[in-house]
Order: C-alpha cells, then structure tokens, then sequence
C-alpha cells in the first residue's frame, strides 16, 4: 500500500473515526456494567485496531490524529446528549486515553519505521510497546482532567498500569489485525472503482456511516 494523500483518504479518515467512536460509545456502555476493573485496559487494546488501521491505509500520522479527533468530537457529543458537562472527568479522562494510545503507536512507529509493514513480528511488537506506553502515561490525566486516575484496590498503584497486561495483550492482536483490515480494504477498493455503477456509492459512503453513527447514538440516548 502506498502513502494517500489526506484528502483522497478523507472519507476514510470520516469512517474510521465515526465507526470508532461509536464502538466506544457501545463497548464501554457494556463494560462498565460488567467488568469496571479491566473497562480502560480493554477499550485502549481496542483502540489500536483503529490507529493502526489508517496509519496502514495511509502510510502517514496526520490520518491518526485526525481519527483520534472525531472519536474525542463522539465523545463530547454523548456528553451533550447525557448532558453532562463537556470537561467533567467522566468526559476529558476516556478523550485522555484516546490521546495516549495515540502517542504510543506513534513513537512506536518512529522506532520500527519501514519494519512495520514488512514483519508480523513487528507490528505484534509495536502494539505490545505502544499499549505499555498509553497505560504507563494514564496517571498524568490529573494534570488534564483535575480528575485523577483510579487505583487499584488498597494500594496506590494507578489501575491503568495494573492492568497494562490486559491492554498489551489486546493490542498484539488488534495492531496485527488493524494493518491486514487495511490490505483488504484497499483490495476491496480497487475492486469497486472498476464498476461505474459504483461511483456514486463510493462518494457518498463515508457520510452515511457518520451519520448513521450520530444516529444510532441519539436514538440509544433518547431511550
């Protein structure tokens, strides 16, 4: 796959967030009802499949924060829609774990470069390190948010590095799984832009997954 310019991915780029955002609006509507002690180790290794997504459909970092962008606009919005104040803890820590995970897959990127793309190995390794380096850089979410990290029962071990395994392990897999979704993608791609009857769908496409993505997010909340 060759580098994309941002705006010929850009309805990627649209997708990808929306779609993001909204299976975090659903993942963690899940979790925090059944597992609260591993919910953020579990939402950050998904989180990788996305990062590691766009950077292998565009070859460039500008796509990954842009994509980290609209799920943190999701996230505000549920925000609204719950009405709850738009920095309140509850909004500002989940946008800080997007911020982090973001951080690490990048400077894990920095450091593997072109051996991303070419070794299974790897990727495995640059979603194990980046999910260490998120998890490990949580704790300063104080300094964001005013609200501190939580910690691990009768200890003072901040929860995000206690359950960075949780996370590391997820992110071995999705990071892997992220680049092999981009190679379909892309195959898949060029397939559609041989049919002529397809032109019309493939530009409208981006849009309607955003705004089904809004959609089903109002109507949940509204229920």
């Amino acid at each position: 796959m060759d580098r994309k310019s941002i705006i010929s991915s850009f309805g990627l780029i649209l997708a990808t967030g929306s779609i993001w955002g909204l299976v975090e609006f659903g993942a963690g509507m899940g979790l925090q009802k059944c597992a609260t002690l591993i919910t953020g180790a579990v939402l950050t290794g998904i989180s990788f499949f996305w990062l590691s997504f766009i950077w292998s459909a565009t070859r460039r970092f500008l796509p990954v924060i842009l994509i980290v962008g609209i799920a943190m606009l999701f996230k505000w919005l549920d925000a609204l829609l719950l009405q709850v104040a738009w920095n309140h803890g509850s909004v500002l820590n989940p946008m800080f774990a997007f911020f982090t995970a973001m951080v690490g897959f990048i400077l894990l990127l920095a450091v593997f470069r072109n051996r991303f793309a070419g070794s299974l190995r790897s990727r495995i390794l640059v979603g194990g390190g980046a999910a260490l380096l998120a998890m490990c850089m949580f704790p300063l979410v104080k300094f964001t948010s005013g609200t501190p990290a939580c910690t691990y029962a009768a200890t003072n071990i901040p929860l995000s590095v206690y359950t960075a395994p949780v996370a590391m392990v997820l992110a071995m897999i999705t990071v892997p799984l992220g680049f092999r979704a981009a190679s379909w993608y892309y195959s898949e791609n060029r397939r559609i832009h041989q049919l002529e009857t397809s032109r019309v769908l493939y530009r409208i496409w981006s849009p309607a997954v955003f705004m089904v993505c809004v959609m089903i997010m109002i109507v949940v909340r509204s229920i």
